[in-house]
């Protein structure tokens, strides 16, 4: 068409159809107006084929929409969370938005930075991880009724929340030893609970009462994800009268710490003691002894969670979501084997 804008009538006339099926089909919904697959498909060939681009400056303006979605997370520098950052992006690019990332332990106590976003009309919604940053707590975006999603689960009735799914992963690393003929399984790490709780712990319970194990408490150390505290406690269940034969370590973050625990402590990786990590990165397969680990689809997560907001910010109810596909995956790097006799 020459050196022309192509508009929505151009590509309506090719697909041999409306201006509003066009847009619906754009819009990703179907505003409604019912077609069927057919037509869905001809009027995205239409769009290949005359090289139609939505104009998203004057989407903005006629649906008062800035086109800027906010994503606050803690620790941006977190390679683990990295992956679910990657795939917020890579939606915000294939639906035209633009993600504004702030890490929530910037955010001063006062700064009210996160309602000055919010009544500024700066951002469309917002994409947490909590449901507090500094002094502001989240009935900041619910008396403005600004859109928003948690990225983890379980979270607060009433919200709606996108995640991957804990307690699978966590079932999964602790079956694999299960099934190597482990029963004094350990797990430390995770969310700080003086009491057994939370959906990974859960995870970890459901694998022993499948294999018909008994729980017992104090194998298992919520201490949180400071790698020295981890370190520590590695080093307390190693000590005890009767050590774990395989340790299962929540967070890749710490990882290190717990390896170095055990090798401080002359204790062998596998023959001694089997371990696996929940969560997956690159640096894993440096680490000496490098640990087998679980790993999840962040990435996966992270698209989810900003589609399921875009549709409510285009005022479609949705669902909270915990993503299973793909399912957990173990990358084995040797660091398991059955407990010696």
């Amino acid at each position: 068409m020459g050196d022309r804008q192509v508009t929505l009538k151009d590509v309506a006339e090719k697909a041999g159809v409306s201006t509003a099926v066009v847009s619906a089909v754009i819009s990703g919904g179907t505003n409604n107006i019912r077609m069927s697959e057919a037509t869905r498909e001809r009027v995205a060939h239409a769009i290949a084929e005359t090289g139609y681009r939505v104009n998203h400056a004057a989407k903005s303006l006629s649906m008062s929409r800035s086109g800027v979605i906010a994503a606050v997370v803690p620790k941006i520098a977190n390679p683990v969370f990295e992956f679910a950052i990657r795939g917020m992006h890579a939606a915000a690019e294939e639906n035209g938005d633009v993600l504004m990332l702030a890490d929530a332990l910037w955010i001063e106590p006062g700064s009210r930075l996160m309602s000055r976003m919010a009544g500024t009309g700066m951002v469309d919604g917002f994409l947490v991880r909590s449901t507090h940053w500094g002094t502001e707590t989240i009935t900041e975006l619910i008396g403005r009724r600004i859109p928003f999603v948690i990225l983890q689960t379980p979270v607060p009735r009433g919200h709606t929340s996108v995640w991957v799914d804990d307690v699978a992963g966590i079932a999964t690393a602790t079956e694999h030893l299960l099934e190597l003929g482990h029963r004094r399984v350990a797990m430390v790490g995770g969310p700080e609970s003086a009491t057994l709780g939370g959906p990974r712990v859960e995870g970890y319970l459901q694998a022993l009462r499948a294999f018909g194990v008994s729980v017992e408490p104090s194998l298992v150390r919520q201490c949180g994800y400071d790698a020295d505290i981890v370190g520590r406690e590695v080093q307390a269940l190693l000590g005890s009268e009767a050590p774990p034969t395989a340790l299962l370590v929540d967070n890749i973050m710490v990882a290190q710490n717990a390896v170095a625990a055990i090798v401080d402590a002359g204790v062998r990786v596998p023959d001694d003691l089997s371990i696996v990590v929940y969560q997956d990165l690159p640096f894993a397969d440096a680490m000496r002894p490098a640990p087998t680990t679980v790993r999840m689809p962040l990435y996966e997560a992270g698209m989810r969670g900003y589609r399921t907001l875009r549709k409510m910010i285009d005022g479609v109810k949705v669902r909270s979501a915990v993503v299973s596909t793909p399912r957990p995956r173990l990358i084995d790097r040797g660091s398991t084997a059955p407990p010696r006799v």
